[in-house]
């Protein structure tokens, strides 16, 4: 992006954060319109867009422009919505979920059509999507209570379980350890058998360094569900130090399951050198160089077992 344009984009910004749409307008065809692309300079024209009629003639030439940017696509469903074509309006929102399968206010806009039609098992569905994409999302959050309070319906059953989860992963992600942990026992609750939670809490665990409630919680997973590759990896590399021959088991079990999980057989490849077994560790690390021959910490490990320990 040029010194211009940043420029201009920043005007136009501060235009649109203090709601002076003829200033934002102004910047757009004054100094914006020679920097972008023609469906861009459209989409922009209907944000400041004084009345709905003049916002959808400029998303529906921004659409015509580029019949693939989702952005528009949203737009125009909440403009169509606005003006009581909901049906033009749901259709808008099914493409851009369609473009983008994980755009959780599409989801969440498409469900407040829905609502507004009276569709409200259809209109509490999407809300439900849309906050598991996204568990801190505030307009479906509210959305959905707002529907809950004025309808007589039941949510579904799996919800809370999902949600929990959700959000339990998103505070993992985030590095917010013990809000995760508590997000994911909630989720427990309502599902005290699933491997995913229990394997998210053992990865909230091993990053907290409790290396016993880690190993509890990858034990659990791999109890629940015997294919789960990364938590035999995982409980392997929590115990490498102090146990390596259950660490060796655990990554034969994960390269059983995943024949080209590199990771795991370097891992083996050095547990196998530190007990001697030279030849099996540069099997295992010509595996590695079969699948990418280009590895680098393979080549430096093999080369150093065959100088040093095997002439």
């Amino acid at each position: 992006m040029n010194n211009d344009k940043t420029k201009a984009m920043r005007k136009f910004s501060n235009a649109l954060n203090a709601n002076d749409m003829v200033s934002a307008k102004h910047i757009i065809e004054k100094e914006l319109k020679r920097h972008l692309p023609k469906y861009e300079y459209y989409f922009y024209l209907g944000l400041v867009a004084d009345d709905y009629n003049e916002k959808l003639e400029n998303y529906n030439k921004a659409i015509k422009e580029n019949d693939v940017y989702t952005d528009a696509y949203i737009n125009r469903g909440l403009v169509k919505n606005e003006l009581g074509d909901y049906d033009g309006s749901i259709s808008d929102y099914n493409k851009a979920i369609e473009l983008d399968s994980k755009c959780s206010l599409a989801y969440n806009n498409r469900g407040y059509t829905k609502y507004k039609q009276g569709d409200y098992s259809g209109a509490l569905a999407d809300y439900n999507k849309a906050i598991l994409l996204n568990p801190k999302l505030n307009i479906a959050l509210d959305n959905k209570a707002k529907l809950l309070m004025e309808v007589c319906l039941k949510d579904d059953d799996e919800f809370s379980e999902k949600y929990y989860l959700s959000l339990g992963i998103q505070e993992v992600n985030k590095g917010n350890l013990l809000e995760a942990i508590k997000n994911l026992d909630e989720s427990l609750k309502y599902n005290d058998k699933s491997a995913i939670t229990y394997f998210y809490k053992a990865v909230a665990y091993h990053s907290l360094n409790n290396t016993d409630l880690a190993y509890e919680n990858y034990t659990k997973t791999i109890e629940l569900n015997k294919n789960m590759v990364d938590a035999y990896y995982n409980r392997g590399q929590l115990v490498i130090k102090d146990n390596p021959k259950q660490a060796l088991d655990d990554f034969v079990k994960s390269v059983a399951l995943d024949p080209k999980f590199i990771d795991a057989y370097y891992s083996i490849a050095a547990i196998q050198k530190n007990l001697g077994q030279y030849k099996d560790a540069i099997k295992n690390l010509d595996k590695i160089l079969e699948i990418e021959p280009m590895a680098v910490n393979a080549k430096a490990l093999k080369k150093l077992i065959i100088t040093k320990y095997l002439k």
